[in-house]
Parts: C-alpha cells; structure tokens; sequence
C-alpha cells in the first residue's frame, strides 16, 4: 500500500514519471494526484523522516524542519518515514514506514520476574517474552513483531554478551544496526572450493612480477588492495595502478559473493575492523603483501608532462609488490628528505610527488573542492581499551595515493562509459540551490566575502575554502558547506562527481573491501577482456542487476558510515570519562537554541548547554553569537577553554562548561594606597 510514497522518499523528489513506478491505483493513494506523465504529492503534503525528541519532533526534509507537536505525530517513532500535512499546527497523517526492527536490550531482575529496559529512548511500553535461559546483565538483539500506541511487541533473536564483558559498548552498537559480525560456517567452509592454477594464471596474465612495484598504505593496513608503478622517459610519466583481482576468487552467486554484497562494505570502527571479506582471502590471498606472487587487475596510463591522460591500457597481471611502504616514512622522506635506503625508489617516488602535485592542479582547475573531512584516530590497547585519540591528517603521501587512484577511477569510468558496457558509477549531485544559498548567508555572516552569483558553480566554493584554511573558522566553514551537499552514492548511470568536478567517474581501487569495485572488476573481466561466453544473456543480467545493486550499496555505505561514527563517539566519551574537571582548548562549530557544540583541539566534540553558564544568553541568529544579560558573547568560531562536565557512555555525549577568564585582582593593602600616594605627590 504505501510502496508509492516511500519511492517519493527514496527519489528526494515530490514527482515520479510513470515509467518508474508504472500502474498506480489512486484511491489506494488519496495524497497523490496525477499529471501525465507524472505522479505527485499533493500540495500540502511533506515527506520525510521522524526527530523525534521527548516531547515534540522534527520532520527532517530536504527543504527545512518542520516542527511538531508531541499531540500531531500520531504513534511516529524516531526516524520513521511519514506523511505531514501542512498547515498551521502540522500534523503526520500516515506512517509510511517504521524505522525500528531491531532493538538491543539488557535483561534486568524486577520484583517477581525478569524483563527487557532497552538501550534507547522509548516513549511506550516494551513486552518480550524471555525464555530459561537468561540472567540479569545479558545484553539481547530484540526483534521488533508489532508496535501500537502504548506497547511495543518484540521477541529475542540472539544473546549479544554480559554487561560485564569488556567491548560490550561497541559489540551492542554493531548489533543494534543489525550488522553481521561473523562468517558462517557455510561461507568459511566455500573458501576451500576456490582452484588456484598459478601455472595457467601466468600464460594468461601480463607478467609485471619484476617491475619496481609498491604499496603505500596506513601503518595498521592489512587489506593492501593498491600498489603502484612509473618511469618517466622525459616526455611522458607511464603510470601503473594495480589492484587486487579479488573478482577471480569471489565469483557471482557463491557463498562469498552473497555475503559480499550483503555487507557492501568493510566497516573500519575504532578499534576493530568488520571486513566485507573473510581473513584468508582480505589479509592473504588477495592483499597485495611485498614479495608475494599476486593477481591484479592493472590500469596502465600513459600521461603527458600536462597531466593528460593520452592513452591507457586495462590487463589482467602478476605482480610482485616490492616494498611494503606507509604513508608516514613517505611523507618523512618527501617533506623532511629522511632517506628509505633505498635510490630506486627515492628516485620513484620524487617523480610520482611531481605528476600527483599536476594532478591535483588540474582536479582544482576543474572545480574539485577541497573538503578535507575531520576523522578521529584512535590508539588502544588489546581489551579495546582508548589510550590516546588524535585527529588524521592528510600530507605528500596521502595526496599521492589519492591523485593516482582519482586518475584510475576516471580512466576506468571513462572507458565503460565510451564503450557502452553496463558500469556502476560513483555520482555526487549538484548541491540544492536553497540549501547552498542558506549556507553561504551563514558564512558571509562569519565575515568571509561570498559571491551568490554563480550559485551551484564550485569556483566560488574553492575560494571560501582557500580563504578560510589555516584559519581558527576553517573547520566551521567546511561543516557549514558539507552540510549543504548532497551525498555522494552509486548510480548505474553516469552523472558527474559534483566535488571532485569529474565527468566520469567510478570505484575501482578497493574491491577487497567495496562491493562496487568487486562488481565492477567482474563486468571488466566479462567484457573489457573478453570473458563472456554468452555475451548478450550477460550484458541483459548485468544491466538488469546494476540498479538494485547499486541502491543496495549505497544504503549499506551510509549505514556503515554512520556505525563508525557511533563507535567513534563512544570511544571519545570512554576516553575521557576519567577527566571530568579537566580544562581543554576548543573551538565553537555549531549553535543551537540549547546551546553550542564544541570540537577539542584533539577533534573530539561535545555540547554546551546554556543552562551551565552564569549568565542568561539570546541567540543574534544575525550575528551568529549568543549575547549574555551581562554583555559577554560567543560567537560561532570562537575559541574558547572548556571544562569537562559530564560523560554519558549509554547516550554517547559529554557536556563541556566554559572557563571564564578571571580578572586579575587589586591589591590594595594599605603599604600599596599609601606609596601610590606618595608617587603621585
């Protein structure tokens, strides 16, 4: 029934043509009309998903909240997905979708029996029917039967451990997004399935074993899915991107490939990683370790002193990566000159730094906008315990990698575009104009110049970003404009990459631990090299499957996403749960009616309420800046020194308060009044 609407929902738009969603019953719709060719909500009508706080909501929309009365969202839960009428108290009409499925819980001993408290905010009743065997302290995966206004009805799916076991904190955060933490005996026991004939694989392959090949990756990296090669005859740079052939051993529709697309993704928390691949085959067999015989998938360009990809080559190889390097002893050899001992390579990679630094020159030129993401590193020990946090930078090294799997990703999207061959592509959309305008007032009223002109374009987004780097508001800004983009996702149809400003573009670069290049490895091998043996059967499949795969991807990606950064604020709050008291250095990044949020210089954030200030503040939205009765301000970028307040591990959040500064007091002792007297005399 209500199919129709979560497609308006899952579109971000209020028409859908007919050839999408084909033939529709109105009077199964009565909030739709039709305009030939086009289904469309009907005026009044939003769409969007629940806030839902203690008593009142939100209706989160792509253009602007709409606040709601506790008494106007019916029985909506927290981000189901509803119909809102508008008008002058507006009010949900129709759940179109419920969020909650699953629900993590920790079992607890009452008066007479045991029952359920669940781990978050429920505004009605939870029944579950416990069986022998639990005790008070197991923490349980909760499947949600039924919800009705006053009670929710669930069942227990799996114990997920005690409260007393050391990782409990991030084990509950993974089950509550129903994420799969294991392999199943039947994936694992499919492994010993897989034939390797390296003696064939070597009569069909480029032999590249004894060029001058490496990797560069993180010091803890174990999924080595890249490795790289150039020589540079003066007048060209022939570059080499190599990537790990996982295709060849997770075929379609085995037991891996299922339980690969299923994941999507490798899910890279703080302090473990859940691979989308088992062990042997992301740590050993495909991962390209040094002085190891391994299969790839090379991209091998020839680009001119301009930068210019001039001609290309896709092979199925062999390689020998020679040397294991990481992004840090790279770095200290390019910016400090700290020698690797090793000339070839010194010599390598210096040439390598000169074509990724052209690169970049032409990516900005362009229109890429540098969003350089802020992202926790976390340091802990081997019960998951937090030892240090630190903030990830970028340098030479990173950029090098980067520039050389940008230039790869585009070569490859360019080649199954022009040779019109089924693809998945990485896209990123235009940013709505609205939005966009919104967020650059905000900047303007940070006192940075803005140009409103060429709205949508992304020179002037470049010259905010230049302008304001190095600076105490350089990451506000970069948050305020973030928020004004939309996400980039997977698309099987082309359309441009809005922030790297390219044309074409896909992912090919990590298919040990990205679906999309492991499918799209597959389609190289099935047409690019010739593989089909019934070329138009698989040409209709994949055509026909490349769409569900990838939304299915792309919804997987987000969730991974925004998993990562739970565990990533637990971790933060586990930190820094012994330091209640403690001062810290901080910048403002966000004002809210109930306060601001603040980010340590270490990039751990948290909240200011207004209520633990001394004074009573207004917030001059013109200004950007709270104003106390008393006269003192806060401004949006202002660096301030915290104080630590409250940690709450269960909501993952810290409350912070603000140092104020002291006025040095006057001594005014009777020795001090009676010289100051004699001075003046």
């Amino acid at each position: 029934m209500n199919n129709l609407y979560l497609m308006f929902y899952e579109h971000q738009t209020r028409k859908l043509n007919k050839d999408i969603v084909g033939e529709i019953r109105l009077d199964e719709y009565p909030y739709v009309i039709f305009d030939d060719p086009f289904y469309v909500l009907k005026h009044d009508i939003l769409i969007g998903r629940i806030d839902h706080k203690k008593t009142f909501g939100f209706l989160r929309q792509e253009l602007g909240d709409i606040y709601l009365e506790q008494r106007d969202m019916m029985d909506a839960m927290h981000d189901d997905i509803v119909l809102v009428k508008e008008g002058v108290e507006p009010h949900v009409i129709l759940i179109v979708k419920r969020a909650l499925s699953v629900l993590v819980a920790t079992v607890k001993k009452g008066k007479s029996d045991l029952f359920c408290q669940a781990d978050t905010f429920l505004d009605r009743r939870l029944e579950v029917d416990l069986d022998q065997e639990l005790v008070p302290g197991h923490v349980v995966m909760l499947e949600v039967e039924t919800i009705e206004r006053f009670v929710i009805y669930a069942k227990v799916m799996k114990i997920i451990g005690h409260i007393n076991d050391p990782d409990i904190n991030t084990l509950k955060i993974v089950a509550s997004y129903d994420w799969p933490q294991t392999f199943s005996q039947h994936v694992m026991d499919s492994i010993h399935q897989i034939k390797m004939d390296m003696d064939q694989e070597r009569k069909e392959r480029l032999d590249l074993s004894n060029q001058l090949i490496i990797t560069i990756d993180g010091k803890d990296a174990k999924d080595l899915d890249d490795a790289i090669s150039m020589t540079f005859d003066g007048t060209m740079y022939h570059l080499g991107v190599h990537i790990a052939d996982v295709s060849h051993y997770v075929k379609e529709d085995t037991p891996l490939d299922i339980e690969a697309l299923k994941r999507s993704t490798s899910s890279y928390l703080a302090d473990r990683v859940i691979p989308m691949l088992p062990h042997k085959l992301s740590n050993d067999w495909c991962s390209l370790n040094p002085n190891e015989e391994k299969l790839t998938l090379s991209c091998l360009m020839d680009i001119d002193l301009e930068g210019k990809v001039v001609s290309y080559e896709i092979k199925k190889s062999i390689i020998i990566s020679k040397r294991r390097m990481t992004y840090d002893e790279v770095n200290q050899f390019l910016l400090a000159g700290k020698t690797l001992q090793d000339p070839q390579i010194e010599s390598m990679l210096i040439k390598m730094n000169e074509l990724s630094q052209k690169l970049k020159v032409i990516r900005k030129k362009r229109g890429e906008i540098e969003f350089e993401s802020s992202e926790l590193g976390f340091i802990v020990d081997d019960k998951g315990r937090v030892l240090d946090v630190y903030e990830r930078h970028t340098s030479e090294g990173e950029e090098l990698i980067e520039s050389f799997m940008l230039i790869a990703n585009e070569t490859m999207a360019f080649h199954m575009f022009h040779a019109g061959l089924p693809s998945i592509y990485r896209i990123h959309e235009d940013p709505d104009h609205v939005k966009l305008k919104l967020a650059l007032q905000t900047v303007s009223k940070l006192g940075i110049p803005v140009n409103y002109k060429q709205l949508g374009n992304p020179k002037p987004l470049q010259i905010i970003t230049e302008h304001t780097r190095n600076t105490h508001v350089e990451y506000v800004v970069l948050m305020i404009l973030l928020r004004a983009m939309q996400k980039a996702k997977y698309s099987e149809i082309l359309a441009p990459h809005y922030g790297l400003g390219a044309r074409y573009y896909t992912h090919f670069t990590s298919p040990i631990r990205r679906y999309p290049d492991l499918i799209l490895h597959r389609l190289i091998h099935t047409f690019v090299l010739g593989e089909s043996s019934q070329y138009k059967k698989d040409l209709y499949h994949f055509e026909s499957i490349m769409g569900d795969v990838a939304k299915h991807t792309s919804d997987q990606e987000r969730k991974a996403v925004q998993m990562e950064r739970d565990v990533a604020k637990l971790k933060s709050c586990e930190y820094m749960v012994d330091k209640v008291g403690h001062h810290f250095k901080a910048t403002i990044t966000q004002m809210m009616p109930s306060g601001m949020f603040v980010k340590l210089i270490t990039g751990i954030e948290g909240f200011i309420p207004l209520r633990v200030l001394d004074d009573y503040y207004m917030y001059d939205e013109a200004l950007l800046t709270f104003i106390g009765n008393r006269g003192k301000r806060y401004r949006l970028g202002d660096n301030v020194k915290v104080e630590l307040l409250s940690v709450d591990i269960n909501d993952k959040k810290m409350d912070f308060g603000i140092v104020e500064k002291k006025k040095p007091k006057k001594d005014y002792t009777h020795e001090n009044r009676y010289t100051k007297q004699k001075g003046k005399a």
